[in-house]
């Protein structure tokens, strides 16, 4: 007769911990949608400054400053821009670059973040104006300019984490108030004069 043997006893399974159970030992909270800041759907890279107040960046590489606008300025730029280039040989600050026709007739003024000569004008951008939207730190930057006071001018402009700030506390006061430093008056239509309507 054979033996049976007895069976042995299994070891408990180590109890798992989730994500959730560390979450709520903790008191973590859920990251929900509406927790997120505004900005947070923008890419900002760190790799420029930003010009807070008309919403362009500039990235030195030796000696010259590449200009462009920022991705957030794209909630006020019409969905196939028009560019108007309006910079000459000699910029200050605040200059305006070009203008960009936005939304609800307005037009966005592209103002220049440094001092200095006009070395370059992209030329993409005349025959694909998305590119400002598409690629805004990419091909579709502004202009090229041999700056005269980087140092001093730079000390005008916030890096990436602080125009970040900026804009969450901006858009909370709605886009009128955020954008409103590159937005010019809205476009005049044509209407007809007061006597011009009584004939």
């Amino acid at each position: 007769m054979r033996r049976l043997r007895k069976p042995r006893a299994v070891p408990a399974a180590p109890r798992c911990f989730s994500v959730r159970d560390t979450r709520q030992s903790r008191a973590v909270p859920d990251i929900s949608v509406a927790a997120t800041a505004p900005s947070a759907r923008f890419a900002l890279p760190s790799d420029r400054q930003y010009l807070a107040a008309r919403h362009v960046w500039a990235q030195i590489d030796d000696g010259i400053v590449t200009v462009g606008v920022t991705a957030p300025l794209g909630e006020v730029l019409w969905y196939t821009p028009e560019v108007e280039f309006w910079a000459v040989d000699r910029l200050e600050v605040g200059e305006t670059l070009a203008t960009v026709q936005g939304r609800s007739g307005r037009t966005v003024a592209v103002g220049s973040p440094v001092k200095g000569a006009l070395l370059e004008l992209n030329p993409l951008l005349r025959r694909a104006p998305h590119a400002l939207l598409a690629q805004p730190y990419g091909r579709g930057w502004v202009a090229r300019i041999s700056a005269d006071t980087w140092e001093r001018d730079e000390a005008a402009m916030v890096p990436a984490r602080s125009y970040r700030k900026i804009l969450d506390a901006d858009l909370a006061l709605g886009r009128e108030f955020c954008f409103g430093g590159a937005l010019l008056a809205p476009r005049l239509t044509e209407t007809p004069s007061p006597r011009e309507a009584a004939a």
